[in-house]
């Protein structure tokens, strides 16, 4: 039962496609996870809303430029798409909510450059569901902000746009209408947003799973997952109307992930670049056993090019563990931006379990891990608003469980979609993360800080049951010496343990 379901929801594609099978090959690996003290990279929250968390998960979260709104998207369940106010970055708030059918699901949402106007993807929940993208009017015509008007909906011929990439300066969008033998990116002229314009499709045959936009230096980057080619492309843009190949990663020659801190080359996810260096940064997304990681790619920042990309850096995310039947997709990496910041760049994830993360890729060749926040805001009302899991595949899913982050450069601030805790801003800082103790990390989770609680206890009940390395301890586990420590304090403070001796023990 348990295989079946998993069958069924990668054959979706939900969170993640299967991938081909690999061969070898030879690669140069970077830093390692989590061996950190005194890294550049930390990161706070600003605010949190839990939103209005119909049935079913939340996905990506877009942010305008201008950093005055974020929309996220909704899955397995009738979320549509979730409209954010922040304005107050401290209190980001939904302003409103367009629902779908629970036919299909919005795995991505992005803004178009004109103002009043965003997009989002339709996949089939259900045989017969609806396949494609639709135009949301928000401000741009018809629509307002507390009344948002559907424009447009655009059947596309395969299985629904998974992902959508708008083009920065032009009338153009480039929906990814997924199949594993095709091409599978289309481009639609949306100069009339209410009558999106089939132009064509361009890539090599696989299943392209995302794709990014360098308009400085007309390039776009493509991630794929599975089918016929499973690798990373870049295609020269220049001409949007018709993107031509300059070079690919074949993952099939490259070897697999074997173990953790090591690289390998499966189901290649993301696809992005840093916008100050020649450098690209492409993460791969690998639900079970040893999970994908982040790698760097030289394209002219040393040896390397567009024309020959060199493979430089590696690193998987600060408590990359190997992933359980009963953990799917928890410690793989997943939606990233590059962020300079001075004299410092950094990398921010989207990381599933790991919550926010940041690393320090300064020194492309060594990418390094630091800071991390678990998103664990208002968990405690999951359950009763109805939202959460509605396929078997996610019933194991709890926070955090961060699906995407997005950099907004206008405001300086960190944009985070959690699947079940909702929306999130946070602050980014050069500043140097060094290790807590498991008892000041356990304090920092739950407010007020200044004590562990029973959601502390709860936590170090969770972490010790997960046999999963604390955050931002610098890998230390929850060890039976540790818990009784945290125990310890717990009771001195007035929580009760016999409650939860008899659950967890």
């Amino acid at each position: 039962m348990h295989d079946s379901s998993r069958r069924e929801f990668l054959k979706y594609g939900g969170i993640a496609a299967a991938a081909g099978a690999m061969g070898a090959g030879t690669a140069t690996a970077g830093g390692g996870a989590g061996d950190g003290e005194g890294v550049p990279g930390t990161i706070d929250r600003l605010g949190h809303d839990f939103l209005e968390n119909p049935p079913g998960i939340y996905t990506y979260g877009a942010v305008r430029d201008d950093g005055e709104y974020a929309v996220m998207g909704g899955y397995y369940g009738e979320g549509g798409s979730f409209l954010v106010d922040l304005s107050d970055l401290k209190n980001p708030e939904q302003v409103h909510r367009v629902p779908s059918a629970n036919t299909n699901r919005q795995n991505d949402v992005k803004f178009d450059p004109r103002d009043g106007l965003y997009y989002r993807t339709q996949e089939a929940n259900v045989e017969g569901g609806e396949m494609g993208f639709q135009v949301i009017d928000y401000g741009y015509d018809r629509g307002s902000v507390e009344n948002p008007e559907i424009v447009a909906t655009v059947e596309t011929p395969r299985t629904g746009v998974h992902k959508l990439e708008e083009h920065p300066e032009g009338p153009l969008v480039y929906p990814i209408d997924k199949d594993g033998s095709e091409p599978g990116i289309l481009i639609y002229d949306v100069s009339d947003p209410s009558e999106p314009e089939y132009l064509s499709e361009f890539g090599p045959d696989g299943y392209c799973h995302d794709l990014e936009i360098d308009i400085d230096r007309e390039l776009i980057h493509a991630a794929y997952i599975g089918g016929e080619f499973v690798g990373y492309v870049i295609f020269d843009v220049s001409d949007p109307y018709d993107p031509v190949e300059v070079s690919r990663i074949d993952y099939a020659e490259r070897p697999d992930y074997e173990e953790i801190g090591e690289p390998g080359f499966e189901s290649c996810h993301q696809a992005s670049f840093d916008p100050e260096r020649e450098l690209a940064i492409v993460g791969d997304e690998i639900g079970e056993g040893v999970p994908g990681g982040k790698h760097v790619y030289d394209i002219g920042w040393d040896e390397g090019s567009p024309e020959e990309p060199v493979h430089i850096g590696f690193t998987h995310s600060p408590n990359a563990t190997e992933q359980d039947e009963d953990e799917p997709f928890f410690w793989t990496t997943h939606f990233h931006n590059v962020v300079p910041c001075g004299d410092v760049t950094l990398l921010v994830d989207g990381g599933y379990h790991e919550g926010v993360w940041v690393a320090d890729i300064t020194d492309p060749t060594d990418p390094t891990p630091a800071e991390s926040y678990p998103t664990h805001e208002d968990e405690e009302l999951i359950g009763q608003l109805g939202s959460g899991p509605v396929v078997e595949l996610l019933d194991g899913l709890h926070p955090p469980f961060v699906w995407s982050i997005e950099y907004n450069a206008e405001r300086e601030f960190v944009f985070a979609s959690d699947s079940l805790t909702g929306a999130y801003t946070f602050e980014l800082s050069p500043e140097e993360f060094e290790p807590r103790t498991i008892e000041e990390e356990i304090r920092r989770t739950y407010e007020p800080h200044d004590e562990i609680g029973a959601d502390g206890l709860e936590l170090a009940y969770h972490y010790y049951a997960e046999h999963a390395s604390v955050p931002n301890t610098g890998n230390e586990t929850m060890s039976d010496e540790a818990l009784a420590q945290i125990e310890t304090i717990a009771e001195e403070e007035g929580v009760e343990l016999e409650e939860f001796e008899m659950a967890h023990h």
